[in-house]
């Protein structure tokens, strides 16, 4: 395979997506996207929008506009399957910015770097987009957890887990649909 390594990771998923669709049976998807982890090297294309700043902002900002790119695609093929209306599209980074490279990414002002347990390493911002049940543009400053997704999966879903394993998280279908701002236990 070669090429943009997101449009390869959405290459790999739509796929499975179109034939869960088109079989009319629910999907779970979780699409991991390498960009822009190291090495950073994007598409000449992708670097050339960036052709006013030096090889590594290049690099770093080509591969996040390529992510954003697929990222879109990937939503207009859930729009083009009529599925866009039924589908949570969760998207957040793994960690803050790797150290060292100066310029490149950014903290927003908190503390620590990526393998740091200090906010700029483990805080990062997230998104959910699920028409109709997700208030567009809403921002909540609630510190929520990747933890938190299958919970509120399965509040979503009314499933329970297959057997007594502990789940770690809670639900954030009150938060989503109430418009909270605090997490409760």
């Amino acid at each position: 395979l070669t090429g943009c390594e997101s449009r390869i990771t959405v290459d790999r998923a739509i796929p499975f997506i179109r034939k869960s669709v088109e079989a009319k049976k629910p999907f779970f998807a979780v699409i991991w996207f390498h960009a822009p982890h190291g090495p950073v090297v994007a598409g000449p294309e992708y670097r050339a929008m960036y052709s006013q700043y030096g090889k590594k902002k290049q690099n770093y900002y080509g591969c996040i506009t390529a992510l954003d790119d697929q990222v879109g695609r990937l939503s207009a093929e859930l729009k083009a399957l009529g599925a866009d209306q039924n589908t949570m599209l969760w998207f957040c980074s793994d960690n803050g910015p790797e150290g060292g490279q100066k310029g490149v990414g950014s903290t927003g002002g908190l503390r620590g770097r990526k393998r740091s347990l200090f906010s700029g390493g483990v805080g990062v911002p997230g998104f959910l987009h699920w028409p109709g049940q997700a208030e567009a543009g809403r921002v909540v400053d609630m510190p929520c957890s990747t933890l938190d997704y299958l919970p509120t999966i399965f509040d979503v879903a009314c499933a329970e887990m297959p057997d007594e394993r502990p789940l770690d998280g809670i639900s954030l279908l009150p938060m989503i649909r109430e418009h909270l701002e605090e997490r409760s236990k």
